[in-house]
Order: C-alpha cells, then sequence, then structure tokens
C-alpha cells in the first residue's frame, strides 16, 4: 500500500544521498510524481510553489518523527495543517456513473495549492484512519525511509528487500568478521 504523504516525504533523502539533489527542483522527476498520484496541475509551480513544497515536506517529516516517536502533534502543528487544507476551493456536484447517482468534490482550481491539499489530506488521512504503529522508520542507518508495515505480524523492519538483503549481509559480515578476531584469524 503506498501513500502519497509518504511518498513525498521521502524525497527528502535525495537531499542527503548520491549527488545531494533536491528532487523537487527536477522538472522532469515532479512532473512524474504528480502524474502518478493524478495531480496534474493546470500550470507548472512558481518558485514560490516549490519553496512551500518543501517547508511542506519539512513540516511534515518533522510532525512524522514526532509520531513515530509515539507523541501527539502540538496544537500549532494541527493548526498548521488545518492551514495547508483551507488552501483550496472545492465545488459539489453530481453524475451518473454505472447509472447511479454519485456526488464529487472537486477543486475549483487544479493548481499547487491544490497539490499541497492533497499531499496533507494523504497525511490526515494516512494518521487518522490507520494503525499508527504500522508507520515505520527503515532501520537501515543509510536509508531511513518512512514505510507502512503491511505485515500480518507487523514486524517489518525494512521499506524494502533491497535494504533487508543489505542489512542482513553486514549482520553477517559483522558476524563472520567477530568470528574470526575471536578465533585469532587475520582478516
Amino acid at each position: 500500500m503506498e501513500f502519497l504523504c509518504i511518498n513525498f516525504i521521502n524525497t527528502n533523502w535525495y537531499n542527503t544521498h548520491k549527488d545531494n539533489k533536491e528532487i523537487l527542483d527536477d522538472k522532469n522527476w515532479l512532473h512524474f510524481f504528480l502524474e502518478k498520484w493524478k495531480l496534474q496541475t493546470d500550470s507548472p509551480p512558481s518558485a514560490k510553489d516549490l519553496f512551500i513544497l518543501k517547508e511542506l515536506r519539512a513540516f511534515l517529516e518533522e510532525s512524522m518523527d514526532k509520531i513515530l516517536q509515539g507523541n501527539a502533534l502540538s496544537k500549532d502543528q494541527l493548526d498548521i495543517i488545518n492551514k495547508f487544507l483551507s488552501l483550496v476551493d472545492f465545488k459539489k456536484s453530481i453524475e451518473i456513473v454505472d447509472n447511479k447517482y454519485t456526488s464529487a468534490l472537486t477543486p475549483i482550481n487544479r493548481n499547487f495549492n491544490w497539490v499541497i491539499f492533497e499531499i496533507t489530506a494523504s497525511f490526515v488521512d494516512l494518521i487518522s484512519y490507520q494503525d499508527i504503529k504500522r508507520i515505520k522508520l527503515c532501520e537501515n542507518p543509510d536509508c531511513r525511509w518512512i514505510f507502512f508495515d503491511e505485515s500480518k505480524s507487523r514486524t517489518k523492519r525494512w521499506c524494502d528487500n533491497t535494504c533487508a538483503s543489505l542489512m542482513k549481509v553486514r549482520k553477517f559480515r559483522e558476524k563472520k568478521s567477530a568470528t574470526q578476531v575471536a578465533s585469532g584469524k587475520k582478516l
């Protein structure tokens, strides 16, 4: 199960790894991200939009860290979330889909305020309707991505199989090295 807000928060990883690149400044990547989450906008982001996106990411990352530590969000944090949720005006309409009436709430403008709203709404839905104990931080110290543990046992420790394999190999090598040192063998 993927969550928009988790995918968005994890983009900060690129700032601290490989090329230390701000992925949100990459127009091609941002286009792919928005397309993946069906968040195509009426116009490209302005410099101000990108600044707000980066601030939103930092705020959501800080909020998620607080939640992962078992702490409740403060009133100030809730106020900031509500501010982000109030950036968009919506209209309600009715349609017929598969011979049934259905109502839809759609944004009046599909600008970057709408993108900010959707990311924030995803965060709110995640912490409101999902089991918070399933939200975890990858135990690979070189990764630290946030992920949602869908395992039955709720014991998943790594964000994906790549990190799991890497950490298991590291543990094996450390154990092997310690055994060789203890037995007096040269490394």
